[in-house]
């Protein structure tokens, strides 16, 4: 078969690639064998040609059970699938279903040309023979051969990064369209003549339209399907490491020696001791992951919902911090140190210690560490002068074997910057480990951790419900904007003017202001509510006499009493709830508000 002829050429032209795509080759070679030992092809009726040769799951799963003495089937059903999804079978039908090979009938399989297998040179998937294939594809019949909307989708992306060699593109496809319609276009193997190509059947053209596929299918699946021929990230070396690396010699081997020494001689633990304390480790923190745990998502899942509120409430740096946080510092020094507002809240209680001088040195020199090249000597010489050398403003408290040890570093090393980054690592260690057993229980003990945690404790946290919000600040319960007082209108005046009441709220006096053109033209006509013409709020003033205004007014007309001006009105409680269907506020809610207006302390 053609399988055979083609493995010589495989094994002198393949690429770099694992073993075990040597193994799969060598078992596919045995299933195509024409004589007992191999799978027996069926042929199979199919639309587009006359009859096409197939096997079924069945087939491959029973000669492999035979073959490799396999008891398990689904054992058998795994291995058939990865020989299928790395693409040395495929599925005639190529439905996304037919690629995980079942104990069953339901889907045929045919065995794909080596031309195809991968790790060829010949036999690449790059990006410009795949738009070369796309283009073929869009050039021939539509109903045969139209493109799925991923392969569409791709190809015009194609189209706009290879622009400068779209004409080239349009050029190969076009030429292979004429050549298999004339039958001269092979992958493989190439007909010995024309007269040879014409006898060539229509079910060889559309067997080599289905081995294209399916190899295109295997590089490029559609969304959603598993790239088993991605490649993880390349490994460079520089040429210098690569000679370094043929040039072994006697100090070479020495090294290497006494690397493998050190190693036998670390302790190694049991392998139940390391499963039961990863045990441990993952009942403790299991409640601090919102994966594990729901309510570790408080208020709101943002993996799940879109409300930001969680992302918020855990910030860097925010004004309390939730309880689930500051119950983690509780639990190892090194959840306190790596969290930025632990950090923040562990120097302020150094500070009442008056000890804050090390965790400042602890930072630095993080800082240095992690920060650019440029500025390491700069750095160090700064830490050093700050806080180890001899009355430094802010000497810090380690032994003199230490000391010593950093000096020699520092001599030793000077000049050399990516070395200098680490000659404060034993007074960092000693710093850490002093923090660790001294200063952390006993912050854990103040009253400004357990404030902290009360306060946590005690932080109502609802979920957002309006989209605006700054979301920096507390988040804390809020409380509808007050209602104010509603200007009335000049009609509303007159209509309320006979109305008395003697409630609070009548003090509040919608108040306007008016022009001295218009103060005759107001019409004030106020209804007597008892014998004497007033409210029962309201005192006579002498000036609202009738006798007294009348002399009053007969002389000088810019007397004060002369002047029409407005007077308050008073509005009852009974007219106020009248005008309630017609006078409603709406309850507007603040910037960062984060209750609806229906949701109130008795909901």
């Amino acid at each position: 078969m053609t399988v055979h002829r083609e493995m010589m050429a495989v094994e002198q032209d393949s690429k770099t690639r694992l073993s075990v795509f040597s193994k799969m080759e060598k078992m596919i070679v045995a299933m195509a064998k024409s004589d007992n030992d191999g799978i027996v092809m069926r042929t199979k009726k199919n639309l587009f040609s006359d009859q096409i040769q197939s096997f079924s799951g069945c087939d491959i799963v029973d000669w492999l059970k035979r073959k490799y003495n396999i008891s398990d089937v689904k054992e058998a059903c795994y291995l058939a699938t990865n020989l299928c999804q790395y693409g040395y079978i495929y599925p005639i039908d190529f439905k996304l279903s037919s690629y995980i090979v079942k104990y069953d009938r339901s889907a045929e399989y045919r065995f794909q040309a080596p031309y195809f297998w991968p790790f060829r040179k010949d036999g690449t998937a790059d990006s410009i023979k795949y738009a070369i294939y796309l283009q073929k594809r869009s050039l021939r019949n539509k109903q045969k051969h139209g493109l799925e909307p991923y392969e569409q989708e791709a190809f015009d992306k194609l189209l706009k990064v290879f622009a400068d060699k779209k004409e080239f593109i349009e050029k190969q496809a076009k030429e292979q369209v004429r050549m298999t319609k004339a039958g001269l276009y092979f992958h493989g193997h190439q007909a010995a003549s024309v007269s040879e190509a014409k006898r060539q059947r229509r079910t060889e053209k559309v067997l080599l339209d289905l081995q294209e596929k399916a190899f295109w299918r295997v590089h490029r699946p559609p969304p959603g399907c598993i790239k088993t021929m991605e490649e993880g990230p390349k490994r460079y070396f520089q040429p210098s490491q690569m000679a370094a690396r043929r040039r072994k010699n006697k100090e070479s081997y020495k090294a290497e020696i006494k690397f493998l020494q050190r190693a036998l001689e670390k302790p190694k633990p049991k392998l139940s001791k390391v499963l039961e304390s990863y045990l441990t480790w993952n009942e403790q923190y299991q409640e601090y992951d919102p994966f594990l745990d729901q309510s570790a998502a408080l208020p709101s899942n943002p993996w799940i919902s879109d409300d930001t509120l969680f992302w918020e409430a855990n910030d860097n740096l925010v004004k309390i911090p939730t309880e689930l946080r500051v119950k983690k510092w509780g639990i190892s020094f090194y959840n306190l140190i790596k969290d930025e507002q632990g950090l923040t809240e562990f120097e302020s209680f150094l500070h009442t210690e008056y000890s804050q001088e090390n965790i400042r040195f602890w930072k630095e020199v993080e800082d240095m560490k992690y920060g650019p090249r440029s500025l390491v000597v700069a750095s160090v010489d700064k830490i050093y002068r700050e806080y180890l050398a001899k009355g430094a403003p802010k000497e810090i408290n380690i032994d003199s074997k230490t000391l010593e040890t950093v000096n020699k570093n520092r001599e030793k090393l000077h000049g050399k910057p990516d070395a200098l980054r680490y000659i404060f690592d034993p007074a960092q260690e000693h710093i850490y480990l002093l923090m660790k057993k001294d200063s952390y229980p006993r912050f854990l003990r103040s009253d400004q951790y357990l404030t902290l945690k009360e306060t946590a404790h005690n932080q109502p946290i609802k979920k957002r419900f309006f989209g605006f919000g700054s979301g920096k600040t507390q988040i804390k319960r809020q409380t509808p904007s007050p209602k104010l007082p509603r200007r009335s209108t000049s009609s509303e005046r007159e209509a309320n003017s006979d109305i008395s009441g003697d409630s609070p709220i009548h003090s509040i006096t919608p108040m306007h202001s008016y022009s001295t053109g218009n103060l005759k033209d107001m019409d004030i006509k106020q209804t007597p509510t008892s014998s004497s013409g007033l409210s029962p709020g309201q005192t006579r003033r002498r000036s609202d006499e009738p006798s007294r205004t009348r002399s009053m007014n007969i002389g000088d007309p810019r007397r004060k009493s002369n002047l029409e001006v407005p007077r308050s009105f008073p509005i009852s409680t009974d007219k106020r709830k009248s005008d309630a269907a017609t006078l409603l506020s709406l309850n507007v809610p603040a910037k960062n508000n984060s209750i609806a207006p229906w949701e109130g302390e008795d909901q």
